[in-house]
């Protein structure tokens, strides 16, 4: 793949998302190690089976190209018109719920796995950042982290993004609960919960969690091990 593939649309904490002007984009790693051959597997795996992803085209080293997905993002919609939060919590809610309904295959477990358990395809990054909301509905982007696991992990590790996020003014904090307890209620309250220390716990670890945010999951870490959580 070329130096230079196009207009830079997207930079994550990871990769970097280029234009090719072909209606496809490029994902590119910005270091090696990361499986892509896994991430597409992934993503094919779950558009087979009617889940609204980018369809991928190709992977080559640290590059994956796949359609482009023409929208705003979840949170640029909520941005725009933040009276529509609640809604806009459903629709994240909905959106978990369909991916949980997904059983994982043996080859996207780990050896540990609970195989007594049921295992659904995990998306373990699912926050209104990515979420583009198409004129075909809502399409769920970055499969950087799934896996497979026990669907409730997915939806308290989305919850405790949404509300460890660094919101910058009032509103936006009081926008930031609103959709927490929202999501919390239509995901599942019980479904969350149970989940909520591990989902911290997996947080902390991830050196990608910025140092603001480390401060809030912990805080919240120890807000739920005081109520007896895990």
């Amino acid at each position: 793949m070329t130096d230079d593939p196009g207009p830079l649309i997207a930079a994550g904490r990871a990769a970097d998302v280029y234009d090719l002007g072909d209606g496809t984009v490029l994902r590119r790693y910005r270091t090696v190690g990361h499986d892509l051959e896994l991430e597409a597997r992934i993503m094919r795996y779950v558009a087979e089976r009617s889940y609204p992803v980018p369809a991928v085209h190709s992977v080559d080293g640290s590059d994956l190209i796949m359609d482009r997905v023409e929208g705003d993002t979840m949170l640029d919609r909520l941005s725009a018109a933040p009276w529509k939060v609640v809604w806009y919590a459903r629709v994240l809610a909905r959106l978990q719920q369909r991916l949980a309904r997904i059983e994982a295959p043996a080859w996207m477990l780990a050896d540990t796995a609970d195989a007594s358990r049921p295992q659904s395809v995990l998306h373990l990054d699912m926050h209104p950042m990515n979420v583009i909301m198409s004129p075909d509905g809502p399409v769920v982007i970055d499969w950087t982290n799934a896996a497979g696991g026990p669907a409730g992990f997915d939806s308290a590790l989305t919850y405790v993004e949404v509300v460890t996020f660094g919101a910058e003014t009032t509103v936006e904090r009081i926008g930031q609960r609103v959709f927490a307890r929202a999501f919390r209620r239509f995901r599942g309250r019980q479904a969350v919960d149970a989940y909520i220390g591990a989902a911290c716990d997996h947080r902390l670890a991830d050196t990608g969690t910025l140092p603001d945010e480390r401060i809030a999951v912990a805080a919240l870490r120890k807000k739920v091990a005081g109520r007896g959580g895990t």
